[in-house]
């Protein structure tokens, strides 16, 4: 039986609602029947086996003791980043189809927290030129076939913008990495906004951005708009 996945990634910089997004959708989904899961595409994942998405891993809980440590370098968040495509291949490829066939459906939606976009925002930050070729350098490998942003972009991206005073309100004034968010969202947020410029062109056209400074319904039927008027088979879900 041949199967359809849609992969939809949804980026932003921290507090513009990636992750309530990615839920809002799936719960919209599964109230219709339609197979989804959430996976990370950028950045690392907690390996603890707590969400679907999140298989255990022994691996990923090693490399998250010393990942955001101050002497860790891009080579590392690079290896972070190949495991991560790597397995998003995998979920949309080989496991994410096989789930759906096992329940008689023919389409999936796999959606990604944190995409391509998120992956520009390094290189930005070390004032290195050649963003494109960052993103996945030729040692990135996938049994020996290159990774590239066109084997791992997600169909759709939907990119969560909000204003800087509206980003740091959200912010928790108790938590104790009030002032590390606050640096990074003074220091990255306003790059999300021409993000999609650094992709490889044939892939500029799959991000689309929402206004994220709105209440969280209101995003959310945007997000709902944009997603069904790309896919017909979204389309006719009421």
């Amino acid at each position: 039986m041949s199967v359809k996945i849609i992969t939809l990634g949804f980026d932003g910089p921290n507090r513009s609602g990636k992750a309530t997004q990615c839920t809002l959708l799936q719960n919209w989904l599964s109230a219709r029947g339609v197979t989804s899961l959430i996976i990370r595409g950028a950045g690392s994942r907690p390996g603890r086996g707590n969400q679907p998405g999140d298989p255990k891993s022994v691996w990923w809980q090693e490399v998250n003791h010393w990942l955001h440590a101050p002497q860790t370098n891009q080579e590392a968040w690079h290896m972070t980043s190949y495991r991560l495509a790597r397995e998003l291949v995998v979920w949309r490829d080989r496991a994410l189809p096989c789930i759906v066939r096992s329940r008689g459906q023919t389409g999936g939606v796999l959606l990604v927290d944190r995409t391509l976009l998120s992956r520009t925002m390094i290189p930005r930050a070390m004032q290195n030129p050649d963003v494109a070729n960052y993103l996945y350098p030729e040692q990135a490998r996938l049994r020996g076939r290159h990774i590239t942003p066109a084997l791992v972009c997600p169909d759709l991206i939907l990119n969560l913008i909000a204003p800087l005073e509206v980003l740091i309100a959200r912010l928790d004034p108790g938590d104790v990495k009030y002032s590390f968010r606050q640096r990074l969202i003074r220091e990255t947020s306003h790059w999300f906004k021409d993000a999609a410029r650094y992709l490889p062109e044939p892939l500029q056209s799959r991000v689309v951005e929402v206004d994220a400074s709105r209440e969280v319904d209101v995003v959310f039927e945007t997000v709902l708009s944009v997603v069904q008027s790309r896919f017909e088979c979204l389309k006719c879900l009421s």
